[in-house]
């Protein structure tokens, strides 16, 4: 008894001096990351600082020839005034001042800008008065334009990190023009490196005082309770035999109610975007029923509504109403829920999904090409293999939205093998990196973190293809882009 009590006061003793070391370990790394954004905040104020007085001496120098005038019909007509400001703003040219130049737009709503001062003193590098750019960061370029307030963002040149800065060019409280400073970071790059260095060393710390504290609790609670807890494991494994059939089989039915709820509501999201795609649909046959209703209206007034021009005008109103009736009833099909498998075929899934997208899609200047070589016909889920196709589409829809593809296309081609049939959506959006490839089929794993991606819709869909169909959902890269490819056996053929 006694030798346990001795114990359990050195247990109690390390644990205690190992908490305080940690406690202090950690506080101490506290104040160094407050003394770090601290030290970093204020470099880079300082620089901004200094930065945003230079620009204030340049404003003010500048502003005086401008009066009531404009800057750039100043400039245009006194060629020695712009050779003079030009010298001027060339004495702030230093190796880490890189750019400084003066500009204007033509006009608010004009997406470019245009140099009206040049500081670089090398003839080569030298821009032409009134010469027209478009920034990177347009954005940013614009709120500075259009505002009061200065501007700043950092960017990268080669292995620099610049930072550019924007100061409005005020008079009578209306922008005029921008003065843009380009200045390297490179002293602040080197505080914030050594400053990562010494934050490594104390993560290092922080974590070997952890491990440490955290053995020696555990120490002493296996020490002290060694007994007790195989006891309790025991239980636990005899508990877990008699129930682990009926867990897994419970467990199974949680999954598959889980997969269909997630089909359902990736279902959902869909059907929010065909809405889109139908109302883009219905703009063109309800604009032309308009148009001939009014046609129709216009010449009762004037009493030259003939018979046979009544007939034609009401002919057009209703075909454009079964056109309108037809896209619901393409809308209304695509989401039965499929419970029993049916006969269908590529050509069919196919020509259902794009009735809904395609009108949308090439919309965007993205063409749609088809090349369907197999009409083979199957029983399974129709529905469910839309849900698919349409998710492909749209994921090559919107990779090539995002990288701003010229020309983009999208392709749909089915072909069949001896065993099998398949259907692959490429296109020429660049395809996907290699260091992520082999996970893009993972649940929650998306490329569109930036765009509100779930990272549902492929792992969803190679669980229909897969789990449902008894598929298979692949995927490589072309020279010019992705491949997914559908592949279905043959046995099941009607």
């Amino acid at each position: 008894m006694k030798n346990l009590l001795s114990k359990i006061r050195v247990t109690v003793l390390f644990t205690i001096l190992a908490i305080m070391l940690l406690l202090g370990i950690i506080l101490l790394y506290i104040q160094f990351e407050n003394t770090k954004k601290s030290i970093v905040d204020t470099n880079l104020g300082s620089q901004l600082d200094y930065t945003q007085n230079i620009t204030n001496k340049l404003s003010s120098s500048i502003v005086k020839y401008i009066k009531n005038g404009n800057l750039y019909d100043i400039l245009k007509n006194n060629k020695s005034l712009q050779k003079s400001l030009e010298e001027h703003l060339n004495m702030f040219i230093t190796k880490r001042y890189r750019y400084v130049y003066v500009v204007d737009k033509e006009s608010a709503n004009s997406e470019q800008f245009r140099i009206l001062l040049d500081g670089t003193s090398n003839i080569d590098d030298k821009s032409e008065f009134a010469e027209l750019f478009t920034p990177i960061n347009i954005k940013i370029w614009d709120k500075a334009y259009k505002g009061i307030n200065t501007e700043f963002f950092k960017h990268k040149d080669g292995m620099n990190l610049w930072m550019t800065f924007l100061n409005p060019i005020v008079l009578n409280g209306k922008t005029q023009a921008l003065i843009v400073i380009d200045f390297a970071l490179e002293d602040h790059n080197n505080i914030v490196h050594e400053l990562h260095e010494l934050d490594e060393n104390f993560e290092s710390m922080l974590i070997f005082f952890i491990v440490i504290f955290f053995l020696l609790l555990w120490f002493s609670y296996f020490d002290l309770k060694r007994e007790k807890e195989k006891e309790r494991i025991q239980n636990e494994l005899k508990k877990l035999n008699h129930e682990l059939e009926y867990r897994i089989e419970n467990e199974l039915k949680k999954s598959r109610k889980k997969d269909q709820q997630i089909i359902q509501q990736s279902r959902l999201a869909q059907m929010g975007e065909m809405i889109s795609m139908i109302a883009h649909q219905w703009r063109q046959p309800l604009a032309a029923i308009s148009s001939s209703s009014g046609a129709i209206s216009l010449k009762a007034r004037l009493n030259k509504l003939d018979k046979e021009k009544a007939i034609e005008l009401s002919s057009k109103i209703s075909n454009y109403s079964q056109h309108l009736s037809s896209t619901i009833d393409d809308f209304r099909e695509f989401f039965k829920p499929n419970k029993q498998k049916t006969q269908t075929s590529y050509n069919e899934i196919i020509k259902s999904v794009l009735n809904i997208v395609e009108a949308a899609i090439e919309n965007k200047n993205i063409k749609i090409y088809q090349e369907l070589s197999c009409d083979y016909r199957f029983e399974s889920y129709p529905n469910e293999l839309k849900q698919v196709v349409l998710n492909l589409i749209k994921n090559s829809e919107d990779i090539l939205i995002d990288k701003e593809i010229q020309n983009g296309y999208i392709k749909i081609s089915t072909y069949e093998t001896d065993d099998n049939i398949i259907l692959e959506v490429s296109d020429n959006g660049g395809g996907i990196k290699n260091d992520i490839i082999d996970n893009i089929f993972d649940p929650y794993f998306s490329t569109k973190t930036q765009k509100d991606g779930t990272g549902l819709g492929l792992y969803m869909s190679k669980t229909i293809i897969e789990d449902h169909c008894k598929g298979k959902l692949t995927v490589y890269n072309n020279q010019d882009g992705a491949v997914f490819s559908i592949i279905l056996k043959k046995e099941d053929k009607v």
